[in-house]
């Protein structure tokens, strides 16, 4: 599995890539960088990455139970900053 780090580069936040993606996409790549904590961002980011809670509770040392109470956790958050957008 990749590395925190070598994940993070491939979810920066890059202004000149909003030309070609939709609104929403837009939005929360907006709230990933920065509306949530770096601690969330580093755990949907991993999640992103490792495709499903028992790899990622794996990789965290953790009950894929856990990880699962946070990943959803951290997907209600961007869903209610999601409210704040007008699409």
């Amino acid at each position: 599995m990749r590395s925190y780090n070598d994940v993070r580069k491939d979810y920066l936040f890059d202004a000149s890539i909003f030309n070609d993606e939709p609104e929403r996409i837009r939005a929360v790549k907006d709230i990933l960088n920065n509306r949530i904590d770096d601690v969330d961002r580093i755990i949907i980011t991993l999640y992103a990455d490792c495709g499903s809670y028992r790899k990622l509770a794996t990789r965290m040392l953790m009950s894929h139970a856990t990880v699962r109470k946070m990943v959803l956790r951290i997907r209600e958050k961007i869903k209610k900053e999601l409210e704040n957008y007008d699409f």
